[in-house]
């Protein structure tokens, strides 16, 4: 048996009826010639059974600690079933991409059971060119999405013939649930260990409030969008459980050549991107705020070589600059925020604490949860973020499912009440793949906002030539934008 620690239990302890806290990706195969699906579903099945001891969350489920006095237990689930886990789900005629689309939006609106490990994969068949999909799905307590990328890695394979693996005799009947007795001790063992472990703690937050009042006291560092209150939008919100989907690809050379033309790096062109297309979708609904959008960008804590499960994250805050026409100036302006932003949770990174253990926190966070909830607290609460934007790195070679060929790797991700919108992006081999996963309630049209998206990034391509970046690097970013805040009064 493993003890959660507090960063993986609070995604068990925030979920709600209309806030589902699991994650998927999502592959698109093409099938191995002479292969017919419930064929391949059968050895698909049969492949995994010999990779369970690779992947823990696969067999894993959760023991409450007794009267929930601490966070729970992962103990071996000794009546693990695959076929509860991996099952077929078929498309509509004719099996378009928004049919698909929309089966996405279906599924992940659909609470896991928490009686058994907290993963699932639904083969989706009856595309129209003859291809199926797994919509891969993994409660966020298991891992974050650095993480979830090595579960792939040994989930699949980088040829099309398949390594062989061997379970260890009796793995399943290994580690199986506690006794009250040992679940009592390990969780009153865990809260001692916490207090005990105060002075460490404390030097850690030392750390983190001198080098914020070091900042506060040099005129050359700022705080950036840490500093600012967005706006609200239709965004921000008390989300709803329904759920709208919208998936699309970039080049990963082109954002490239377009980072490195204007000193960028890829998720500062993303987010890029990710702003022009919420101007142009906000500008249509005449809601477009006039102080630049923020978002919140989860933020990697591991160590490089780090490849363990769970989570291992915090969040910094990023200014969108949507308030900018021009998509190179606002490249540059988003720019400079996250590199703020990076610095400032460089900062913080030292007081931030993975393992609270309180008596009772569990209890008293799934309360909280659902008070919230219930008041539709989000509706008037003081906005944090409009919406979150996440860039997770993904295989970099072409990978295989028994045999069967990965083509995309979209990434299904969790809207939260208070900000109704999520786009991921993940990179697979030269593919920027990327989705907006959303409230239905907070923004029912996905699918416009993707091609809203698609628009930015055409433009912002087509205006990235030598003259214009020649032009650009003459001033500063202050300068730039000082004179593009000058066109915007002129025209007003």
């Amino acid at each position: 048996m493993e003890q959660l620690g507090a960063a993986d239990a609070t995604f068990l302890y925030s979920e709600t009826d209309s806030m589902l806290n699991h994650i998927a990706s999502i592959q698109r195969l093409s099938l191995p010639e002479e292969t017919d699906i419930p064929t391949f579903i059968g050895e698909f099945k049969a492949l995994l059974m010999t990779r369970l001891h690779l992947i823990p969350y696969l067999t894993r489920k959760l023991q409450a600690a007794p009267g929930q006095l601490d966070h729970p237990f992962w103990v071996r689930d000794s009546a693990f079933d695959i076929n509860e886990h991996v099952t077929e789900v078929a498309l509509p005629a004719p099996g378009t991409f928004a049919q698909f689309e929309a089966k996405i939006a279906e599924l992940h609106a659909e609470p896991m059971n928490r009686s058994r490990p907290l993963w699932a994969i639904k083969v989706i068949t009856g595309f129209e060119d003859g291809t199926i999909a797994y919509y891969n799905q993994v409660h966020h307590a298991c891992l974050d999405g650095i993480s979830g990328q090595t579960a792939i890695m040994q989930m699949m394979d980088t040829s099309p013939v398949s390594r062989q693996e061997a379970v260890p005799e009796g793995f399943l009947q290994q580690d199986t649930a506690a006794s009250f007795g040992e679940a009592l001790f390990r969780s009153f063992e865990n809260l001692v260990k916490y207090q005990l472990d105060a002075t460490n703690r404390s030097i850690g937050s030392l750390e983190s409030m001198v080098r914020l009042a070091q900042r506060v006291a040099d005129p050359s560092k700022q705080f950036g969008a840490f500093a600012e209150l967005p706006t609200r939008t239709q965004f921000n919100r008390s989300i709803s459980k329904q759920r709208s989907y919208a998936a699309g690809e970039y080049s990963l050379n082109h954002i490239k050549a377009i980072g490195k033309s204007l000193d960028c790096k890829v998720n500062d062109v993303f987010m890029n991107v990710v702003a022009g297309g919420l101007r142009r979708y906000l500008e249509r609904h005449d809601a477009l705020p006039l102080n630049g959008l923020i978002a919140g960008c989860p933020v990697s804590l591991r160590q490089p070589g780090d490849t363990r499960l769970g989570n291992q994250v915090t969040m910094m805050k990023v200014n969108l600059a949507t308030e900018y026409a021009d998509p190179r100036i606002r490249l540059l302006a988003i720019r400079d925020s996250a590199n703020i932003a990076k610095a400032v949770t460089a900062d913080v990174a030292a007081g931030f604490d993975p393992a609270v253990s309180l008596p009772g926190l569990p209890v008293a966070q799934q309360t909280t949860s659902q008070l919230m909830e219930a008041s539709r607290a989000f509706d008037t609460l003081p906005v944090a973020v409009n919406l979150v934007i996440s860039n997770v790195p993904g295989p970099r070679e072409t990978l295989y499912s028994n045999g069967a060929k990965v083509l995309t790797h979209y990434p299904v991700s969790i809207p939260a009440h208070g900000a109704g919108v999520n786009i991921t992006v993940q990179s697979y081999v030269d593919r920027l793949y990327f989705a907006i996963t959303a409230c239905a309630e907070a923004l029912p049209d996905a699918d416009r906002l993707r091609d809203d998206m698609d628009e930015a990034f055409v433009e912002l391509r087509d205006l990235v030539t030598p003259s214009n970046i020649a032009t650009l690097k003459l001033k500063p970013t202050a300068a730039l934008i000082e004179s593009e805040i000058e066109k915007i009064t002129k025209v007003a």
